[in-house]
């Protein structure tokens, strides 16, 4: 007996002085950005420095994608490792989530589905885990009605009611807030969602550099303001991100603390004639930043290896020793094997619908598969803007590279039970009709 309380004595104590080695987690997605308009990532619009400055001390991945267009799914991968085939959390007309007692006219189909209750997120296993979990929103996507508070005991996802969503200074104060608060007996995951270059595009004027020369053609100088715009909500976000990593600093939180910064998807601005996301799977929205400093200062620098949202997940896990539930089709940074895969599935009555998307990435070859057999090809080394496509000329490679995405598709785990059917909240419902998703 005096063994066995010894021996459980010594496993406390060893879980104990396991837990403060668990390194401090900052989870960081950049709404709707680009990762090409980023300084760190070569952009010369000096949008980014105070991200400028912590991607000096990271590992910057250039070629990260993201795995969907919009906000929902993006996250629900990012929280679950899978991707939207699996996890589920996605427009539907057969959703539970329901706008339709909401919202009058032709929107009684706008259903969506979220989060499953029964899904093993990554706040889930770190509150298992002993972190203190923690998160600050600021898109309308991400409130709790979708499912993806679960595992967090602190989850703010107040005043989503502005035409941005909530702006970034408000994210940040309510993060230091928090932080000021923690539990200090334990290390802690906050995660934080900065929402400002969705559109519409307005920036304080402050945030907007010298206004540039407009060309005469009038569709190509609209052009130019809109990304001039968009510009100046990266600025102003990554003014409130200075200060976050301030914050973090000022606390002595900083050098220890794990921080990975990406973006649930990009944006369309403009390349041949595309504006904004969520219908298709082009370059400008499946590019993303995936800027991670790693606790301790190392390592840093640049990578050129392949990788996608999906992967944060199995990366986190993996690091802390955590076993990776089953169905996670991301893989560890430095590990990544798998197909790169896109998937979007509008609603048919969206405006510009034509139909679900999905896509898969080869090397430098890039395969667009549409509804009824639609295919597109691309090869992104000599054609980055998608202007030309190949599937008539190769159509070897065309049907090859769709059978592929079909069958790595169709073996994907089925998504879990979803919740019961729910009606969005007022304040939801005003957001996402002033962000433009309803009229």
């Amino acid at each position: 007996m005096r063994y066995l309380r010894l021996a459980g004595l010594v496993a406390a104590a060893g879980l104990a002085c396991g837990r403060p080695a668990d390194p401090h987690l900052v989870l960081i997605t950049l709404d709707t950005t680009r990762a090409d308009r980023l300084g760190c990532y070569g952009y010369r619009g000096d949008t980014s420095p105070n991200l400028d400055a912590l991607a000096d001390v990271s590992v910057v991945y250039t070629h990260a994608l993201a795995t969907t267009s919009w906000t929902l799914p993006g996250h629900a991968t990012l929280m679950t490792g899978k991707l939207t085939t699996s996890h589920g959390a996605r427009l539907d007309p057969e959703g539970p989530i329901s706008l339709a007692e909401a919202i009058h006219g032709p929107w009684d189909g706008f259903r969506v589905r979220g989060v499953s209750p029964a899904e093993r997120t990554l706040p889930v296993l770190l509150q298992e885990r002993g972190y203190a979990t923690a998160a600050v929103v600021a898109g309308p996507w991400l409130k709790r009605i979708v499912g993806l508070d679960r595992g967090f005991h602190h989850y703010d996802d107040s005043g989503i009611t502005a035409l941005n969503g909530r702006p970034a200074p408000d994210v940040t104060a309510a993060a230091l807030e928090w932080l000021d608060g923690r539990p200090r007996d334990r290390p802690f995951f906050l995660f934080l969602n900065y929402y400002d270059p969705h559109g519409p595009y307005q920036p304080p004027r402050d945030f907007l550099s010298r206004p540039p020369r407009l060309p005469r053609d009038r569709g190509f100088a609209r052009i130019v303001q809109k990304r001039w715009r968009y510009d100046g909500e990266i600025r102003f976000m990554d003014r409130a991100l200075g200060r976050l990593i301030d914050g973090l600093r000022a606390r002595g939180l900083f050098d220890d603390a794990w921080i990975i910064v990406t973006a649930d998807h990009g944006e369309n601005l403009g390349e041949r004639g595309r504006w904004g996301h969520g219908l298709g799977l082009e370059q400008p929205v499946l590019r993303i930043p995936m800027i991670v400093k790693y606790p301790g200062g190392a390592p840093s620098g640049r990578r050129n290896d392949p990788v996608q949202l999906s992967d944060v997940f199995p990366t986190v896990l993996s690091r802390l020793g955590i076993a990776l539930p089953a169905g996670t089709q991301g893989q560890p940074f430095g590990r990544v094997v798998h197909p790169l895969v896109g998937e979007v599935y509008p609603l048919s009555f969206m405006k510009d619908y034509d139909g679900p998307v999905q896509a898969l990435t080869e090397g430098r070859y890039k395969l667009v598969a549409r509804d009824g057999g639609r295919t597109q090809l691309y090869d992104l080394r000599e054609d980055p803007g998608e202007a030309h496509d190949l599937a008539a000329a190769a159509p070897g490679r065309a049907a090859s590279m769709r059978a592929a995405l079909e069958r790595y598709l169709a073996g994907l785990p089925a998504p879990l039970p979803a919740g019961d059917a729910q009606t969005i909240d007022p304040d939801t419902e005003k957001a996402l009709r002033d962000l433009g998703y309803l009229e």
